[in-house]
C-alpha cells in the first residue's frame, strides 16, 4: 500500500501516471475537495467512483465524467492519495473501454485549459445555460451546466467544451441562473466585532442584535483569566462553553474588563466547531508519528461522514469540517483568532483528533440549572434545613452536577440524558415547593427573583424551555 500528500500538479501527475503503470489495485484521491476512486487492472483504469452525481437522466458518458473530475482536481492539485495494491470487487462505474493513466492525465490537462477559458466567461461551472437562438447545437445545452453538458454528450469532452466556448463567443449561448456547488469555495470567516471592551457595549442590546440579524458563529468573551464561547445558529444561541459559567448572571452584570469578539461563520459549520469544545473526541490527540492522516481524510470522504478533523499544530488548532464527506471548512485558530486556510499541508509534528458529528446543544440544560438554583434560593429563605436536605438527597442521584457555595454546578457538558435529568430535578423542586411553600407564594418569589433577567430571557427565548419544564 502507498499513501501520502499531493501538493502540486507534478505530484498529482506522478501519482496517477507513475504509480499506476502496470499495476492492479485501487487508487483513491481526495484533491481540491473532490473524491475519486479508480480501479486499475494491469495499468488500465476499468471503473471509477467520484462524488459528482451521475445525474439520473440519459446515458452518461462515463469517460467524459472521469476526465472532468480529474480536470477539476488540476485546478487546485492539493490533497491526499492512497493506493491499495490488490484486486477489488466491482463497486464503481465501469468504463466501456479501459484507459491508461497517461491518456487520462493528458486529456485532463487539455480539458483544464479549456475549462479555464470557459469559466472566465460564465464565472462558475455550475451556471445554467440558455440558448439565445434556435441553433440546434445551442439547444442541446439549454438548462444544463458544464458538468451535465460534458457528461450527457456522447461527443468527446474536448469537442463539447470547444463548441460551448464558440457558442458563447457567438452569442448563441448565455447563462440565466447560478446554482450553488457541492464543491463551492470555503466560506469566509468574518470578524464583525473584535476585542471590543464590554464597558463600551450594552450586552442585552448585543444579544438582541445577534438574534434579529440571524447571526451564526461564535460570540467570544475574553479576559486574562477566562474565555466564554457562545455558539449561535441562525440567531439562536444553542450552546455555551465552559458549561459551569453562570451566563445569566454574567449578562446581567458583565465584567467591564472583558472583551467581546463576534466571529461570523456559516450556519452549516458552527455545530461542528462547537464539538471541539463540548464533545468527547472519537480519536483523541494521536501523534502524526502513529496515524496516517491521508487515509483518515480519504475514509471520511469515501464513506460520506459528518465529522470534525482537528489537527493540532505548532501554529495552532486546525479545524477541518466534513459534511457528507465533503470538505466544508479548513481554518486555523491561532492566538485565539480564526483564519481560513488554503492548504492541507500540516507541519510536523502534529496531533490528530476526530469528532464524528453529534448534537452539542446545552442551552436548555444551562437554563434548567439556573432555574434549579433560583428555586433553591427561595427554599433557603423559606425552609432551609428541611427543604435543602430533601433536595440534596435527590440531587446526589445525578453525578454530572456538584454542590458548592450554595449552588449546583455542572461538572461535564450535559447530553440529552442529562438534560432530561435536570428537567426532572427542576420539576421535582417546583412540585416540592408548591407543597411546602404554596404554589402562589413560590411563583411570587420566583417572579421577584427573576425580574432582573426579564429582558435577557426574552431575547434568548428562554420561555420555551421553562414551559417544557413546567409541563
Amino acid at each position: 500500500m502507498f499513501h501520502g500528500y499531493i501538493g502540486d500538479t507534478r505530484s498529482l501527475n506522478d501519482v496517477v501516471t507513475g504509480l499506476l503503470q502496470g499495476r492492479t489495485g485501487t487508487l483513491e484521491l481526495f484533491i481540491n475537495r473532490y473524491f475519486l476512486s479508480m480501479t486499475v487492472k494491469e495499468g488500465l483504469v476499468t471503473e471509477f467512483r467520484c462524488d459528482l452525481a451521475p445525474f439520473n437522466k440519459k446515458k452518461v458518458n462515463l469517460y467524459n465524467l472521469l476526465i472532468y473530475c480529474l480536470a477539476e482536481m488540476l485546478s487546485n492539485p492539493e490533497g491526499f492519495f492512497a493506493f491499495y495494491d490488490e484486486e477489488t470487487k466491482p463497486k464503481g462505474l465501469p468504463l466501456e473501454n479501459p484507459v491508461g493513466s497517461d491518456e487520462l492525465m493528458i486529456q485532463a490537462t487539455i480539458v483544464r485549459r479549456e475549462l479555464d477559458e470557459i469559466v472566465d466567461r460564465i464565472i462558475s461551472p455550475y451556471a445554467i445555460f440558455k440558448a439565445t437562438t434556435k441553433d440546434q447545437r445551442a439547444g442541446f445545452y439549454e438548462g444544463k451546466n458544464l458538468i451535465e453538458a460534458v457528461s450527457l454528450s456522447q461527443d468527446s469532452i474536448v469537442s463539447v467544451l470547444r463548441e460551448i466556448k464558440d457558442l458563447l463567443i457567438e452569442g448563441k449561448l448565455d447563462i440565466y441562473e447560478f446554482r450553488e456547488s457541492d464543491h463551492s469555495d470555503a466560506p469566509e470567516i468574518d470578524y464583525m466585532m473584535e476585542g471590543v471592551p464590554l464597558r463600551k457595549v450594552n450586552m442585552v442590546a448585543i444579544l438582541e442584535s445577534l438574534k434579529n440579524n440571524s447571526f451564526s458563529g461564535i460570540a467570544r468573551i475574553s479576559s486574562p483569566t477566562y474565555t466564554i464561547n457562545l455558539f449561535y445558529e441562525n440567531g439562536e444561541m444553542f450552546a455555551v462553553y465552559p458549561v459551569d459559567q453562570d451566563i445569566f448572571e454574567f449578562f446581567l452584570s458583565p465584567d467591564k474588563n472583558a472583551e467581546l469578539s463576534l466571529v461570523n461563520l456559516e450556519s452549516s459549520i458552527v455545530k461542528f466547531v462547537a464539538m471541539r469544545f463540548l464533545s468527547k473526541p472519537d480519536v483523541d490527540m494521536v501523534s502524526s508519528q502513529f496515524m496516517e492522516v491521508s487515509k483518515l481524510v480519504l475514509g471520511l470522504s469515501k464513506y460520506k461522514k459528518d465529522a470534525l478533523l482537528l489537527i493540532s499544530e505548532k501554529i495552532g488548532d486546525r479545524y477541518i469540517v466534513f459534511k457528507e464527506g465533503r470538505l466544508l471548512m479548513n481554518m486555523v485558530e491561532s492566538s485565539g483568532k480564526f483564519k481560513a486556510s488554503d492548504t492541507l499541508r500540516f507541519t510536523e509534528p502534529y496531533f490528530v483528533s476526530l469528532f464524528f458529528y453529534r448534537k452539542v446543544e446545552n442551552l436548555a440544560s444551562i437554563v434548567y440549572l439556573f432555574m434549579i438554583n433560583e428555586v433553591l434560593s427561595v427554599f433557603m429563605k423559606r425552609s432551609p434545613s428541611k427543604m435543602n436536605s430533601i433536595i440534596l438527597r435527590e440531587a446526589v442521584r445525578y453525578p454530572f452536577i456538584t454542590f458548592s457555595e450554595g449552588k449546583f454546578h455542572l461538572v461535564k457538558n450535559p447530553g440529552e440524558e442529562e438534560e432530561r435529568d435536570l428537567m426532572a430535578l427542576l420539576s421535582f423542586m417546583l412540585e416540592l415547593g408548591s407543597q411546602e411553600i404554596g404554589e402562589s407564594k413560590q411563583e411570587e418569589e420566583l417572579e421577584f427573583q427573576l425580574r432582573p433577567f426579564k429582558d435577557i430571557f426574552k431575547v434568548l427565548n428562554i420561555e420555551k424551555y421553562l414551559q417544557v419544564a413546567h409541563g
